[in-house]
């Protein structure tokens, strides 16, 4: 594939006493000839001479400065620019140590435009260095990106080391926020010879961070290993950069060239794929289906559904659906099913909802406000035009048509003004409710990113081969055994246990109808969320007749085992499917049965104690915190307070555990839970005939069978895992190894869903992992080894591999020093630095994508602020609960807190000051109290929840064990310090006041900012 080549170089002056003007020397001519785009840095030149620019190129130029008060030496920067004249490219913004380019989509591989950035940053200790380069920079970049991708090029003065330039996405499902602000591009880590960083990589890194781009340099092929990018009698350095968030499948490669005479600095070259016919494989070898298209709902939609369903005509619907006998078996279920989807659908048509248009355009602001209206007056404007054209000495057509272009313009104003205000209506009310991110989609002002794999085929085996089942040859010998006494449990005990089959009651499905979220996608029946919330009386009697009709026959309709599912991108290469999750959308209908279901055996497992008290994913009333915080006090226990202390822990990663369930196994745990009946038949039912078909745009693929792996997006799914890996927790509990003391307990292991931590004081560590083995060789599970790894907490960590060595299926585990546990990242030392760090660059990337996404709306700074409360702080202060009273910091010093550096730049940027303004004037501005209040009161709400739990749980065991150690635990002493501040009293473990302690928390701030 040919490629579009763009070339940065720092010349040092385009004339040198020793090689005059280097525009006509060979060697730079030979070294830029055939080059698409030519960036020259560092020309020192004001524009006032002949730059010699090439035949068939046009040029940019940008002159060099000299400030009034640098006396003597040459002029700084000056970039000249020259880019072949064929090219789509157009100038479009300069300034005074950058140019910017705009790259028209179309002619490399790519959807977007590419809006590239000839740079020039002067080193931090020259006069000409502006401390507001990356800042401005920063706000440009956001600017381009909520248009197109960018690309910067040039010399930034910046040494980054081997810092990470992209946020790290480990835990991510665990932290409140869209999944798109984290999927990663990367797909490798940057290498680089140089190890320095300086005050400009500091700042590069940063940005890199915060907006989502990725450096090229040692990463790409052609510099897959880094090379120097700067020589000199004073020594090497990597300095000039080629960084983008363009999608690594679109660069063909990146090149540092030799040295030459012409220049300290190396030429770098970026090859981007040039767009030789359509961007996306139109081979498709399976067919496509349409996909029905859903109703749209409106404000008034809800009122005139309502209205339709009171109707006559739909009464009757309803009530002959009441009055009419269905067999109690498949086929009855299946044309009841479709009885009551044709109520749904009539009644949404005769209540004029419009089905959601399929027409592909272009998305961008103005197609939001740009209503027939404006099409109708700037049609007559046309109009008007022609006719002023063809007769240009009539004056009332003239007068006529700059009235109507008056009332365009103001049209136009209006417009744009009830779109604005609207939109921040809505984001404010999705801010109160708590659906910031649910919304998150439709605030995108450009074009919806395709697939990158739009081969059919392609997608059909990956997801063939995903849920295919275990061929009968492969078969272990215990898996084959298992089957036989299926078999056995199904005739023997399987209608004898049968706890939950009773009717289900009006209550119940009220229950589930009141908690259920508008704005959903819908299954192939086409029932929205909204039409079951808003159905009348009279049809929820029709629903529940369905509901019991299902359970008392124990079999799932056959629409709602049908589901679609769309790929969407995690992290890594986009041409590879494995770098794909797949959502899957079921009927809503269905969604509601299954959670009425759930909600029985939850209650059911909850009651007859099934479920190991160490597993707590999907629990109510428990959460992540939970095993961060017992995890802590266990190394609070066992390493700090003892001399010498360690604990062995080998942190598990199951390969795409969810999605490797085997359904024989599942069953049959089931029935050993004490679960059967109809409710078996149901779930068992649910598994055997599950269909699903691949999404692509509005079409589908044919369905195919989910033979392995629970239920994408089904209520159930959760409980049924928990089901399926319980009997590891048993074996764990009965191991000869040795665990570690909580209060009165011994802890072996922490589990939460699939997220399981080994956990040992000696190396007996290693029968755990052997009793693992064999749980998953049984079990037809398989361990992400590239994920799993061994960690040793001490006190000074160091590296113990060649001592202690652990094998899983005789592969050697590798040592870690840190490992990104539940969302937080924990050192060997048992400290949370590196979280609070990745948190911090975490929330950061939030907000500067949420200023992207709305940089053409006008915000006022009350709904900035309500922004960050809402939506960036719950990434930053994730795990607060814990890590936060760690660090016993008073107001002085939490201003040094990485949170609160965070916060300072927030409002920094709202009142577009300068970052040396203080902090304190900041916040006093925006009437703002420092963040540790937040903690302060996320600690209290944690401190209540832990007394609250029962006593059993492993939480309230590791409570019980921080306030009985001989010192004094951070998260009791925070509380206690808190409540003598505010004349109160923990005694009452259950309800304390915590607003009358934050009020006199801020009070006590607001003495020390006054002071």
């Amino acid at each position: 594939m040919r490629s579009l080549t763009i070339s940065s170089w720092n010349i040092q002056g385009l004339y040198s006493s020793h090689f005059g003007y280097k525009t006509t020397n060979p060697e730079l001519i030979k070294n830029i000839k055939g080059q698409d785009i030519i960036i020259l840095l560092e020309t020192w030149c004001r524009g006032d001479i002949d730059t010699q620019c090439p035949s068939g190129y046009r040029e940019s130029l940008l002159p060099s400065i000299k400030h009034k008060n640098v006396k003597r030496g040459r002029d700084s920067g000056g970039i000249i620019i020259w880019h072949k004249q064929d090219l789509a490219l157009n100038e479009m913004k300069k300034g005074t140590t950058h140019i910017w380019l705009k790259l028209n989509k179309g002619t490399i591989y790519c959807d977007n435009d590419v809006y590239i950035c000839a740079a020039y940053a002067p080193p931090s200790d020259s006069s000409y260095y502006d401390d507001q380069f990356f800042d401005n920079l920063q706000t440009e970049i956001i600017t381009f990106q909520a248009q197109g991708k960018v690309l910067l090029c040039g010399d930034f003065n910046a040494r980054t080391g081997s810092e990470p330039d992209y946020t790290d996405a480990g835990g991510n499902h665990h932290i409140f926020g869209h999944p798109s602000l984290y999927s990663s591009r990367i797909i490798n880590n940057r290498n680089s010879p140089d190890q320095i960083l300086n005050k400009n990589g500091k700042e590069l890194v940063h940005l890199c961070r915060a907006l989502g781009l990725y450096m090229l340099n040692g990463r790409i092929r052609g510099d897959s290993l880094g090379q120097f990018t700067y020589c000199s009698a004073l020594g090497t350095s990597v300095v000039d950069y080629a960084i983008t968030d363009i999608d690594p499948s679109s660069i063909s490669a990146f090149t540092v060239r030799p040295q030459t005479p012409l220049s300290d600095h190396s030429q770098i070259n970026v090859f981007l794929k040039k767009l030789t016919g359509n961007i996306h494989s139109k081979k498709q070898p399976n067919k496509l289906y349409n996909i029905n298209q859903s109703f749209r709902w409106a404000p008034n939609s809800a009122e005139a559904f309502i209205e339709t369903l009171n109707s006559n005509e739909m009464m009757n619907s309803i009530q002959f659906f009441n009055n009419s006998q269905y067999q109690n078996n498949k086929d009855g279920v299946n044309l009841a099913t479709q009885n009551i989807n044709c109520i749904f659908q009539k009644a949404a048509s005769k209540a004029n909802l419009r089905k959601c248009n399929i027409r592909s355009k272009n998305l961008n602001v103005s197609d939001k406000w740009f209503d027939n209206e404006c099409k109708t007056i700037r049609k007559h404007l046309r109009q008007m035009s022609n006719k002023k054209h063809k007769q240009q000495n009539n004056p009332e057509l003239r007068y006529e048509y700059f009235e109507t272009l008056k009332q365009y313009k103001q049209t136009l104003k209006c417009k744009k003004l009830n779109y604005t205000n609207k939109t921040l209506d809505e984001i404010e009310n999705a801010i109160d409710q708590n659906q910031f991110w649910d919304m998150w989609n439709n605030l995108s002002t450009t074009k919806p990113q395709e697939l990158a794999i739009q081969d059919v085929g392609i997608w059909k085996t990956y997801f063939d081969n995903l849920y295919k089942n275990i061929p009968q040859k492969d078969l272990q010998q215990n898996q084959l055994e298992i089957k036989e006494k299926l078999n056995i449990l199904e005739s023997v005990i399987k209608n004898n246990q049968n706890p939950l089959d009773y009717p289900i009651t009006q209550q119940e499905l009220n229950e589930k109808l009141k908690s259920i979220k508008s704005k959903k996608a819908c299954g192939v029946d086409n029932i929205r969320n909204e039409m079951l919330k808003n159905s009348t009386p009279e049809l929820q009697n029709v629903v529940l007749k369905l509901f019991n009709m299902v359970l008392t026959s124990g079999c799932f309709p056959d629409v709602w085992n049908q589901g679609l599912i769309s790929p969407i991108h995690k992290s890594g290469d986009k041409s590879d499917p494995n770098n794909y999750r797949g959502i899957c959308v079921n009927s809503n209908l269905g969604k509601i049965f299954c959670s009425i279901l759930n909600s029985r055996i939850q209650t059911f497992l909850q009651e007859k104690n099934v479920i190991s008290k160490c597993q707590i994913g999907f629990f109510p009333n428990h959460r992540t915190t939970d095993h961060i915080y017992t995890l802590h006090t266990l190394i609070n226990k066992h390493v700090h307070q003892k001399k010498e202390g360690k604990i062995f822990a080998c942190f598990i990663d199951f390969k795409k555990a969810f999605d490797s369930i085997w359904h024989e196994g599942l069953f049959y745990k089931i029935l050993q839970s004490g679960l059967g009946g109809k409710v078996y038949d149901l779930i068992k039912c649910m598994y055997t005939e599950n269909k699903c078909a691949i999404k692509i745009k509005n079409q589908r693929t044919e369905f195919f069978s989910q033979c392995r792996g629970v239920r994408q997006g089904c209520n159930l799914s959760p409980n049924l895992f928990n089901i399926y890996i319980n009997e590891l927790a048993d074996m764990l509990d009965q191991s000869p190894a040795p665990g570690l003391t909580l209060f009165d307990t011994e802890v072996k292991y922490l589990l939460y869903a699939d997220d399981l931590v080994l956990l040992s004081p000696t190396k007996g560590l290693q029968q755990n992992i052997n009793i693992l083995e064999q749980y998953c060789h049984n079990w037809a599970l398989a361990v992400n080894f590239q994920k799993t790894k061994i960690m040793i907490f001490q006190k000074k960590p160091r590296c113990q591999k060649h001592k202690c060595k652990f094998t899983l299926n005789n592969t050697l585990i590798e040592h870690t020093k840190n490992y990104t546990y539940l969302g937080l990242t924990i050192s060997a030392s048992g400290n949370f630095n590196m979280a609070v760090n990745a948190l911090k660059e975490k929330a950061r990337r939030a907000m500067y994508a949420i200023k992207m996404k709305l940089f053409k709306i006008n915000i006022p700074i009350r709904i900035w602020t309500k922004i960050f409360d809402s939506v960036i702080l719950p990434i930053a202060l994730y795990g607060s609960e814990v890590w936060g009273p760690l660090n016993k910091l008073d107001f002085k010093m939490w201003d040094k807190h990485p949170i609160e550096a965070l916060h300072a730049e927030f409002c920094r940027k709202i009142l577009q000051v300068q970052r040396n303004t203080p902090t304190n004037a900041c916040r006093a501005e925006l009437g703002r109290f420092p963040v540790i209040m937040k903690i302060q009161k996320r600690s209290l709400k944690f401190w209540l929840h832990l007394n609250s739990s029962p006593n059993s749980s492993l939480q309230f065991k590791a409570l019980q064990a921080q306030e009985l150690s001989p010192e004094t635990s951070p998260l009791s002493q925070l509380v206690l310090d808190l409540t003598n501040q505010a004349d109160t009293s923990t005694a009452s473990k259950e309800r304390i006041p915590i607003n009358k302690i934050m009020n006199q928390s801020k009070e006590s701030y607001l003495q020390y900012w006054k002071n």
